[in-house]
């Protein structure tokens, strides 16, 4: 199985099919695992970068190392392992947070994003107070309830059950202590964590938001906001979703991330030959 060693962790990822290369980044429900509905879709045309982002999957990490600085290090060490100039980020809530720092801080490698069902981590009142709402009520809930949506939940209970499984394989499902978890997950939500929403303008590839339209966290309200900063955005609203549409809806949110690709990212991203050892 494939690592990169990155700060003192090592980093689980896997690299599928070949072309310009996309990097998948998770969120807090889940692992690498998650994207088996994108992978075949996408990686006919694209090279696509998988990874258990540190304290997630099978990249084992104490939770003070749960932080938006050592997850995009983490981003960065796996596209220099891999010889990768830029790619186009693809990230769903906590990944979307990775993906907007990736892009922020290391511009030159990052050519196109798409922020699915994300919050960003930005100082938007309404996303910041819903995301504290939502860590103070729904705790107690099983993960797939958290984050699907009770259409998906009653008609497709075998994939909810996937759903749950996937997040199972988590430290934090069965070696992190609930209390530390959450701990971890709020920092990510104070003030010292979070992005102005004016630092957005800085924001200059193409990039798509893509949002739920049941989301209970990420009002589709808040992601208009955001695109009226960030320049050339676009927003694309699946119906029928909620916190995770790329795994609720995949055939939508596959065709719309493809279209955009080759709308507003086609020739822009380069491939750099595989590496060998």
């Amino acid at each position: 199985m494939p690592f990169v060693r990155s700060h003192g962790c090592e980093i689980y990822y896997e690299r599928h099919g070949a072309g310009p290369a996309l990097l998948f980044l998770h969120g807090a429900g889940s692992n690498a695992a998650t994207w088996w509905q994108q992978l075949p879709a996408f990686s006919a045309q694209h090279t696509c970068l998988t990874m258990d982002i540190r304290c997630f999957g099978r990249s084992m990490a104490p939770t003070d190392e749960f932080t938006l600085g050592h997850f995009v290090a983490d981003a960065v060490s796996l596209l220099d392992h891999e010889r990768l100039e830029q790619v186009v980020v693809i990230g769903q809530s906590l990944g979307g947070m990775i993906g907007l720092q990736l892009a922020l801080r290391h511009p030159q490698r990052v050519c196109g994003f798409v922020a699915c069902d994300s919050s960003l981590a930005v100082d938007h009142p309404p996303l910041v107070a819903s995301v504290e709402r939502r860590f103070c009520t729904v705790s107690a809930l099983a993960i797939e309830q958290r984050s699907l949506g009770r259409k998906f939940l009653d008609e497709q209970p075998a994939l909810a059950a996937l759903y749950a499984q996937i997040n199972h394989f988590n430290p934090s499902a069965h070696r992190i202590a609930p209390e530390d978890w959450h701990r971890a997950l709020r920092r990510l939500n104070e003030p010292q964590s979070l992005t102005r929403v004016g630092d957005l303008e800085a924001l200059l590839c193409p990039t798509l938001f893509v949002v739920g339209a049941e989301d209970p966290i990420v009002p589709v309200s808040a992601m208009h906001d955001l695109a009226g900063v960030v320049p050339g955005s676009e927003v694309v609203v699946i119906e029928h979703a909620a916190h995770s549409a790329y795994f609720e809806q995949p055939a939508e949110f596959n065709r719309h991330v493809l279209h955009f690709l080759q709308r507003r990212v086609a020739g822009l991203t380069g491939l750099d030959p595989p590496r060998t050892e």
